[in-house]
């Protein structure tokens, strides 16, 4: 049996998280979103447009471990993703998120869709009456077009985040270097199998962002930017107060 990677949430984090949103125990917690980073997250808006749903604002959150990024910025800290993580089988996860009343699962990185190929796992056990959300990359490995349709169900919704404009964007942001075929490859292949997505654009640098988009509605027309929305995200005010305390 498949047992998932979680990382319990760590002390840097635990300084920018309301108590009450911790779940007993630490390891999981939620997140109102339209409270959380700056009220940039319009999921239950988005949510509504693409899925028809009404939600609450507040998601589940399950925090997964690894990720193939560094990002400055990164809010989960890279104590909170590389932390020592506790294996959960999937009863136990979906036992969680049931008894946090939430109707949103977020399945969070790090880098989530590392696991992309047990995702479904989730989704096909998670009831009709609950969301389930993620982010894709698209850098994360070559996506698998059977694993797509797989978890492309309708009470599914990602966010496909793009960390840069150009390569040199990409690695000013992440700290790595952009693998340019596998990002095209992938976003060709959730285009082609119809995954649930919108964009979002963490950081960009703007002289460039208007050029970028046109090449995307060039290559998968004008409706791949509905919804989309930028992040403007430069270092976590956390980590820097934690590093300051300690």
């Amino acid at each position: 049996m498949y047992k998932w990677k979680v990382v319990p949430l760590c002390k840097e984090q635990l300084l920018d998280i309301k108590p009450e949103d911790v779940i007993p125990g630490g390891i999981f917690r939620t997140c109102d979103v339209y409270k959380s980073g700056g009220g940039y997250d319009k999921f239950p808006e988005i949510c509504k447009n693409r899925l028809g749903r009404e939600t609450s604002p507040k998601q589940f959150v399950v925090q997964l471990y690894g990720c193939h990024l560094k990002c400055p910025y990164c809010y989960v800290t890279e104590n909170g993703v590389w932390g020592k993580p506790i294996l959960y089988s999937l009863e136990e996860l979906l036992n969680a998120f049931y008894t946090s009343g939430c109707e949103v699962f977020h399945l969070m990185g790090g880098s989530p869709a590392l696991y992309l190929n047990y995702w479904s796992n989730i989704i096909d056990n998670l009831p009709f009456r609950y969301v389930f959300h993620s982010d894709l990359l698209l850098t994360e490995g070559y996506y698998n077009e059977d694993t797509l349709k797989a978890i492309s169900m309708p009470n599914c919704l990602y966010a496909v985040n793009i960390k840069g404009v150009t390569p040199e964007d990409y690695e000013r942001n992440t700290r790595c270097k952009l693998d340019d075929h596998m990002f095209w490859h992938n976003f060709d292949k959730i285009v082609e199998v119809g995954v649930p997505f919108y964009l979002t654009f963490t950081n960009p640098r703007m002289i460039f962002y208007d050029e970028f988009i046109e090449k995307l509605k060039y290559m998968y027309g004008n409706e791949i930017m509905k919804d989309s929305f930028i992040i403007d995200l430069i270092e976590y005010d956390a980590t820097k107060a934690y590093t300051k305390e300690n």
